[in-house]
């Protein structure tokens, strides 16, 4: 009988230490889970107000409310200033393949914004609409799809 009471308490005792083990890593996971996301949450903002500062940048520039001896330099270094390409590093090492591939079009368009307005072209300007339009229709994409994965 003494045997039979010894077993049932281990074996009570391990499947309760089971139980708890099993609950635990589960709370871990979905807290690493929720950190990641916030993390990526974090990244993406950070990215899309870069973008949005090199943007309004270019706009001024190009409508003229920004301009003097030096506006067309600011319009080159539009990336750098606004930690764009910084951003994007970042945004490299938390966000899915097709995140980064979308931000890399992102940038690649804001590029073609930004060459349009450094050659000195006033916003009512076709290349400058034409860059500015498809800089804005690829970041509402790339917002899409961030929005997706959180």
């Amino acid at each position: 009988m003494e045997w039979t009471n010894f077993l049932s308490t281990t074996i009570g005792a391990l499947i309760a230490l089971a139980a708890s083990w099993l609950a635990e890593r589960r709370r871990w996971q979905r807290d690493s889970q929720v950190r990641s996301r916030e993390d990526r949450r974090a990244v993406y903002i950070a990215f899309l107000n870069a973008t949005a500062e090199a943007s309004e940048t270019l706009f001024s520039i190009a409508r003229g409310h920004d301009r003097d001896e030096g506006s067309l330099s600011r319009a080159g270094t539009v990336l750098r200033d606004s930690q764009t390409l910084a951003r994007r590093l970042e945004l490299a090492l938390v966000a899915d393949d097709h995140i980064v591939r979308q931000a890399a079009l992102t940038v690649t368009t804001l590029r073609a914004y930004r060459d349009a307005v450094a050659q000195g072209l006033a916003l009512e300007a076709e290349e400058v609409q034409r860059a500015r339009d498809a800089f804005n229709e690829q970041r509402d994409r790339l917002t899409q799809q961030m929005r997706g994965t959180l």
